[in-house]
């Protein structure tokens, strides 16, 4: 049986990240993949990367990860009213000041996917899509969609982060979809940081330890369960830290909302 821990989308939020190691280190995981964002819209980004690059985890690139290691001025983000696109770039602006050349080019360096091989199973692991770093599979995604793209990427399992929101789907027989949640902003609805675990072995193995969907996947023989594990810290402390750096009050409130 194998067990992969996936998290993703810290985004400067310090706090969430060091709970969600603890919780971690509870449970025994210890193949750990993060699938980008750690910087933008929270309090201590610097803080952020020098837990991360210490934890020597793999690390996937995301949108936000690129926009400041290779200070292209912006994150590649989508905004949806005018008054996020101002926000934003106020992230942005924040975010970059707070990264100094060493991270920057550490952040840079990120492999854009990473990929792995596990008893003939194929799975992919990138920030936003197997095409794109910053498209959003969103769980509005139809299966036809999502089993194209896997199809084109010749993955059997594609763990993605980006959209915020935990899930697992398995939109074609054999073929499956995990998108990690976000440690520091949580867009479910739920204010708790989130990471998820993947178990990958026999129907039982994967029945034992996971406790939502468990499917076929790969050759015969081998599943695919997945654990999603919330994880409480102090919201409050990350919302004073947010006002006290002059950030948007939004960002505090968005994480008070989850």
């Amino acid at each position: 049986m194998r067990r992969i821990a996936l998290y993703s989308d810290i985004h400067g939020n310090l706090d969430a990240l060091d709970a969600v190691y603890a919780d971690m280190a509870g449970t025994g995981v210890r193949e750990r993949i993060c699938l980008g964002d750690l910087v933008g819209y929270g309090a201590d980004p610097a803080g952020v990367i020098e837990r991360v690059r210490a934890s020597g985890d793999q690390v996937v690139q995301g949108n936000y990860d690129r926009g400041v290691g290779n200070r292209l001025g912006n994150c590649g983000c989508h905004y949806a009213t005018e008054q996020a696109r101002i926000d934003g770039e106020a992230s942005y602006e924040f975010t970059a000041k707070r990264v100094g050349d060493v991270d920057a080019a550490w952040l840079a360096g990120l492999l854009p996917e990473l990929r792995l091989e596990h008893e003939g199973v194929s799975i992919l692991l990138c920030h936003g899509s197997p095409r794109r770093v910053n498209e959003y599979l969103l769980p509005n995604r139809t299966d036809a969609q999502l089993e194209r793209l896997a199809r084109e990427a010749a993955a059997d399992v594609v763990c993605v982060g980006h959209v915020h929101m935990p899930y697992h789907r398995v939109p074609a027989p054999g073929l499956h979809y995990v998108s990690s949640g976000s440690v520091g902003k949580p867009k479910d609805g739920d204010s708790r940081a989130c990471w998820v675990e993947l178990v990958i072995g026999t129907e039982q193995e994967a029945l034992s330890t996971a406790d939502a969907l468990v499917a076929p996947v790969g050759s015969a023989g081998i599943f695919l369960g997945v654990m999603f594990h919330r994880v409480p810290y102090d919201v409050e402390s990350q919302v004073r830290a947010i006002t006290a750096a002059g950030l948007p009050a939004s960002f505090g409130d968005a994480l008070r909302r989850g």
